[in-house]
């Protein structure tokens, strides 16, 4: 087998020259690329002039007597080219391969290239142009020892084989390729390595890690050390030290309450509301002591709420939630987390050592307007937040009964009657709650007696996560009761991810609160397994909620 001659690209990237840095032909372009071999036989470049470009030998010379508007290497025998708006592949007579043309191709690797088509999905093709498989992607990438990294349109990735399928049933925020038996995953706690199973070969997260070369991976921690791991996670060398120590960190967890006080105190002082404004004119507006008022604006914007310039205080992007005629206010959530809420942690470590009962927090909302407007104020921008991007793919079709169980004030009840107007949305909660409510179709009703309506769907939005298992399995009995034949289930909810910590604190959040608790998926699979439904359908988007659709098995 010859040996071909190693050109380089020359200082000014207009040329190429051999080893010695002589120029290997007379020709000068405006940007030149780097020689590719083909078929072991010979070697051409991609090159750029007077707004034009093609592939040359050696010599210099072009290979081909057509024009494109911009080339690129030879891969697998095939070079990626774009020729007025259109991406395609050609041969190295430069003639195109196939008929399709994209917005977008990648290079020929392992003889697949990933192409892009005008809606904006993302495929792999064969060298004669033909897809591998039927899926289209948000993105796809390179194969690399036959696997894949996939996008869906929600953001999240996974793995794929040549023929599409995936290599295991996880997801995940960002992923990379697979090297040396592992590949780099992002969860919502960070980043760490997984298995082709696709399950993390440890349990800590971090906020960058490298591919493992020869079985050790350098990692950032969150705390800024740099250290190297081993495939167990175990360290075996620091290289930085972490740039703020333990102590000082545990310390700011602990006055984590100083927050929720400081916001909590802006938003019943109704701050948000009058700004922009001055401290003093402010400090007539919300009946406060001007000294002590420039403080608390201090602490807001150290919590990046507030900015003052020129003596005059302005909301920022964040703080913006907290102005109560924002459609999605946080202004009223500021308030019930400061309240009876906290309140309820106090129990914490007696709930860790004895099994007391809590009063059930949605009953005692119920009875006082008041209480329940505010309750159901917080709750409302949530749904807002969670279900807004999810409704749409709902499976309800026209003259549906849609049963909105537990649906607080009718937010979700309101997002579904707007997508899906030939339908019937009723919506159901306890009779204090209804009563605070202006969504027109509503009826009184408790969870746990017998529903008083037939429906074709049901909606469970984070009604379950409230109660513990016997009461989420009696919840679920009277949904299933409640359904018209071949009717289904929607349940939404965050779910806990099987092997990091990620969502422990809101667990532990209900368990204090409500007494319920956040679940995995194969949590809520055994519970809807024991109430006769199993998963028909997943629908996860940017949100954390995802929505389950149920049917009885």
């Amino acid at each position: 087998m010859s040996t071909l001659t190693k050109l380089s690209v020359s200082d000014d990237c207009r040329y190429h020259t051999f080893a010695d840095g002589t120029a290997a032909y007379h020709a000068r372009f405006d940007e030149v690329l780097s020689f590719h071999g083909i078929d072991n036989a010979y070697q051409v470049a991609p090159v750029f002039l007077n707004g034009q470009a093609w592939h040359i030998d050696e010599t210099g010379e072009a290979i081909y007597p057509h024009k494109f508007r911009r080339t690129f290497g030879f891969y697998c025998g095939l070079a990626a080219v774009i020729e007025n708006d259109d991406w395609f592949h050609i041969s190295p007579n430069g003639f195109a391969i196939y008929a399709q043309r994209y917005a977008f191709v990648g290079n020929y690797q392992q003889n697949i290239a990933v192409v892009c088509d005008r809606d904006g999905f993302y495929f792999h093709i064969d060298k004669s142009g033909q897809p591998l498989y039927e899926n289209k992607w948000h993105y796809c990438g390179d194969f690399r020892e036959g696997i894949a990294v996939a996008q869906a349109e929600n953001g999240l990735s996974t793995h794929i084989d040549k023929q599409g399928r995936f290599i295991h049933s996880f997801w995940f925020l960002d992923l990379d390729v697979f090297h040396k038996r592992f590949a780099r995953a992002k969860s919502d706690d960070g980043w760490h390595h997984i298995d082709k199973n696709g399950k993390p070969i440890y349990a800590q997260r971090y906020a960058s890690v490298e591919p493992f070369y020869n079985g050790f991976s350098r990692v950032e921690t969150f705390s800024g050390a740099l250290q190297i791991i081993d495939e167990q996670g175990d360290v075996v060398r620091e290289l930085r030290a972490a740039n703020n120590d333990d102590f000082g960190a545990l310390s700011a967890d602990m006055v984590g309450y100083w927050r929720t006080f400081t916001i909590a105190t802006a938003a019943d002082l109704k701050i948000f509301d009058y700004l922009p404004n001055d401290t003093s004119q402010l400090a007539i507006q919300t009946n406060t002591l001007e000294k002590r008022l420039t403080r608390l604006l201090n602490a807001l914007g150290e919590l990046g709420l507030v900015k003052c310039e020129q003596t005059v205080w302005h909301v920022l992007p964040k703080g913006a939630f907290l102005t109560t005629n924002h459609t999605m206010s946080l202004a009223s959530a500021a308030t019930e987390y400061r309240g009876e809420l906290m309140q309820r942690w106090h129990n914490l470590t007696q709930l860790m050592q004895e099994d007391i009962e809590n009063v059930d927090i949605f009953k005692q909302v119920s009875l006082s307007d008041e209480h329940t407007a505010m309750h159901h104020n917080m709750l409302r921008s949530y749904a807002l937040k969670d279900y807004q991007e999810l409704v749409c793919y709902l499976d309800i079709e026209k003259g549906d009964v849609v049963f909105d169980a537990a649906g607080g004030v009718g937010s979700l009840a309101q997002l579904i009657l707007d997508q899906f107007p030939s339908t019937n949305v009723i919506l159901g909660d306890l009779q204090g709650v209804i009563n605070s409510s202006n969504f027109s179709n509503k009826i009184a009703f408790d969870l746990f007696e017998t529903w008083p309506v037939k429906a074709e769907k049901i909606m469970l939005a984070r009604v379950l996560h409230d109660w513990n298992d016997a009461d989420a399995l009696q919840i679920l009995l009277n949904a299933a009761d409640a359904l018209q034949n071949n009717g289904a289930i929607y349940v939404f909810e965050m779910l806990l991810d099987e092997h990091s910590f990620g969502g422990s604190l809101c667990d532990l959040h209900l368990l204090t609160v409500t007494g319920g608790q956040e679940r995995t998926k194969s949590q809520f699979e055994a519970l809807f397994k024991k109430a006769g439904l199993c998963i028909n359908t997943v629908i996860k988007k940017d949100s954390l909620v995802t929505a389950m659709k149920l049917i009885r098995e």
